[in-house]
């Protein structure tokens, strides 16, 4: 019982990361804009393929020292939720969404820890700048992450309009391409960050 995601005393869920708790944010209504965003786009491109989905609501029990609670996740081997109550074992694809009171843990600790775990793909989005980080293990390893930015049709225009080249085939890349799941898919940025307040 020491490993699980419960409730303390003021009745609020709180994460155990190598034994230690740590609480949380409470997330701001764009922040389940964002997840909203995740589900929808990714229950569409993966439709029909057997995989379940789950929301911040869902604890991760990846060891008897690490339990999380990430903010979405998909999951193929059925095995991990067998139980019926929470995910024993890592996901294939987990994100996270930054909120500026945990981007250090997200970008670090969880990142450290869905590395060694084995978490195939790993995004941090960021809410405040419209960017995706997008991490891919490789050989049991992260690496550098690849960066997607959701531009506006502002930035968009102004970019058109200047002498910096490097931008200009920046902002021609709008979809994620992902081969977590088998068959290539494209995930437009720009639909995981729609309906923003």
């Amino acid at each position: 019982m020491d490993t699980a995601v419960k409730l303390d005393e003021r009745r609020q869920f709180y994460e155990i990361i190598g034994g230690k708790k740590y609480m949380p944010p409470s997330p701001i209504l764009n922040h389940n804009t964002i997840i909203r965003g995740l589900y929808d786009v990714f229950k569409e491109l993966l439709k029909g393929k057997k995989l379940e989905f789950y929301f911040d609501n869902v604890d991760v029990r990846l060891d008897g020292e690490h339990t999380v609670m990430p903010d979405f996740k998909i999951v193929s081997d059925f095995s991990k939720i067998a139980d019926g109550i929470n995910i024993k074992g890592a996901p294939d694809f987990i994100a996270e969404v930054l909120s500026p009171s945990n981007s250090s843990h997200d970008l670090v600790y969880k990142k450290n820890l869905y590395e060694k775990h084995g978490v195939k793909e790993y995004w941090i989005v960021n809410i405040y700048t419209r960017d995706i980080y997008v991490y891919n293990l490789k050989d049991g390893k992260y690496g550098d992450p690849v960066i997607y930015h959701n531009y506006s049709q502002d930035e968009i225009n102004n970019i058109e309009e200047g002498y910096n080249e490097m931008l200009k085939e920046q902002i021609k890349i709008t979809h994620i391409i992902s081969h977590t799941f088998g068959d290539e898919i494209r995930v437009p940025v720009n639909k995981i960050f729609e309906n923003l307040l």
